[in-house]
C-alpha cells in the first residue's frame, strides 16, 4: 500500500468525528462481531443495551480506548488513482507513442467500475452495574469511506488515438460518513425460575458528518478529500432498544439500533456532470444467540435487515448496502487468557467474507487487554485494540 492509502487511512482515524450502525470493539471484534448476545456488560451500549444487566453483580468498569481500522482495497485501486498522474504526464508528454497509449488506457480502464472501501473507529465507556439499573455511559465514533472513480468512455477513446483531452471527464472520488454518538444505555433484568431477562434502552445524540471530494483523475490525492469545503454536518437525536433472556448456558438477544431514520446529504459537487449523494441513516434490526460459559462462548448474530448506507442523486448507483451474517468463539485460558476466531458473511455480497481473530489478556481479571485482526485478502485487511480496567 503507497502513500495515498496510508494517507486515507490516518484521516479516518484523525477525523473529528467516528461510528454509525457499526461499533469498534475489540473483543467482538475478534469473534465476528457476534455481539447481540455475546458482549460483556462493558461494551453493551455498543451492541445491546439489554446486556448491561445481564450480570448485576459485576464490577465498575472503565473501557477506554478501543481503536479500530478496516481497509477494504483489493484491487489496489486507491494506489492505481495515485499513479495515474504519472502516468497521465507521460503520455501528454509524448502522445503519439503507442507504448504511452496502452499504458495511459489500461490505467484508466483498469480502475473503471472499481471500488474501494475503509472504515476507522474509537470508543469509551464507563459501566455501573446495580441489583435495580445497570447504566453505561458512552462515547462512539465510526467513519467509513468509499473510494469510486467515475470514468468517461470518451477518455479512453481519445487516449487510444493519441489525442490528449483538453481536460479529462473522468474524475476520482471519496464518499464518507462519520458519526459520533453519545448514549446513555440503562437496563434492568429479572430472575425467575432460574431464567434471566432483561431489557434495555439507549438515548443518545448524534453528529453526523459527511465528505463528497472530486477531483479530475489525474490530479487524485488521497489527503485531500477530508477538507472542510468538502464537508457537511448536522445533529440528530436517536434511540436504541435492546432485549436478552438466558436460561443456563444459553443466551438470545435481540437489538433495535437507531430507531428514528435521518439523512444527510454531501456538498453537491457541478461540472460536467452534476454528483449530490444522500446518506441513509435506518434502523438496523439484529438477532443473535450465544452459548456462554465461563471457559467457553460461541455466538452467532444475524441482520433481519438490508443496512442501506449512499444513494446517488444523479449518475452511477453505489453499492454498498450490507446485511451481515456473524459467526465467532472464544476460548478462555481460567480467566487470564482469552483466544478468539469468528467468520462474517455479507447476503448482500456486497463484502467479501471474512476471518477474524484475537487474543486477549486479563491478569487478576481487572486489566483486559484485547487484540483483534481481520483477515480479507493480501490488499484487504482490519484491526482493532482496546484496554479495559474493572473495580
Amino acid at each position: 500500500m503507497k502513500k495515498s492509502l496510508l494517507a486515507l487511512s490516518i484521516a479516518l482515524m484523525s477525523m473529528p468525528a467516528l461510528a454509525a450502525n457499526y461499533s469498534i470493539d475489540s473483543r467482538i471484534d475478534a469473534m465476528g462481531g457476534a455481539g447481540t448476545a455475546a458482549s460483556d456488560y462493558l461494551s453493551a451500549g455498543f451492541h445491546n443495551p439489554a446486556l448491561v444487566a445481564m450480570k448485576p453483580t459485576s464490577s465498575f468498569g472503565v473501557l477506554f480506548p478501543v481503536v479500530g481500522l478496516q481497509v477494504r482495497d483489493p484491487d489496489e485501486l486507491v494506489d492505481s488513482l495515485e499513479d495515474f498522474g504519472e502516468i497521465y504526464d507521460a503520455f501528454t508528454a509524448n502522445p503519439t507513442d503507442p507504448v504511452n497509449q496502452t499504458a495511459t488506457a489500461n490505467a484508466l480502464s483498469n480502475v473503471q467500475n472499481k471500488l474501494a472501501y475503509l472504515n476507522g473507529g474509537i470508543g469509551g465507556a464507563i459501566t455501573i452495574p446495580t441489583s435495580t439499573v445497570s447504566g453505561t455511559f458512552f462515547v462512539k465514533g465510526y467513519t467509513e469511506a468509499i473510494v469510486m472513480p467515475e470514468i468517461e468512455q470518451s477518455d479512453i477513446d481519445a487516449i487510444n488515438n493519441g489525442v490528449v483531452p483538453a481536460t479529462l471527464g473522468s474524475k476520482g472520488r471519496v464518499l464518507a460518513f462519520g458519526v459520533v454518538d453519545v448514549g446513555l444505555a440503562l437496563a434492568s433484568d429479572l430472575e425467575l425460575a432460574g431464567q434471566r431477562i432483561a431489557i434495555g434502552i439507549t438515548p443518545k445524540s448524534q453528529q453526523y458528518y459527511t465528505y463528497h471530494y472530486e477531483v479530475n483523475v489525474d490530479n487524485f490525492e488521497g489527503d485531500d478529500w477530508d477538507s472542510d469545503a468538502n464537508r457537511t454536518e448536522e445533529s440528530a437525536f436517536n434511540v436504541d432498544l435492546g432485549a436478552a433472556w438466558q436460561t443456563g448456558p444459553f443466551r438470545l438477544g435481540f437489538a433495535a439500533k437507531n430507531l428514528i431514520s435521518h439523512e444527510i446529504n454531501t456538498v453537491p459537487v457541478s461540472g460536467i456532470h452534476s454528483r449530490v449523494y444522500t446518506y441513509h441513516i435506518e434502523p438496523l434490526y439484529t438477532v443473535g444467540g450465544a452459548f456462554v460459559t465461563d471457559l467457553f462462548v460461541a455466538a452467532i448474530d444475524v441482520d433481519l435487515n438490508e443496512q442501506k448506507r449512499f444513494s446517488a442523486q444523479g449518475g452511477p448507483a453505489i453499492v454498498d448496502n450490507t446485511q451481515l451474517v456473524r459467526l465467532g468463539a472464544e476460548f478462555n485460558a481460567w480467566g487470564w487468557a482469552q483466544m478468539r476466531a469468528g467468520y462474517i458473511n455479507d447476503l448482500e455480497d456486497t463484502l467479501d467474507g471474512t476471518v477474524t481473530l484475537g487474543l486477549g489478556l486479563s491478569p487478576f481479571n481487572t486489566v483486559n487487554f484485547d487484540l483483534a485482526a481481520q483477515l480479507i485478502d493480501s490488499n484487504s485487511y482490519g484491526g482493532s485494540v482496546q484496554l479495559a480496567f474493572t473495580f
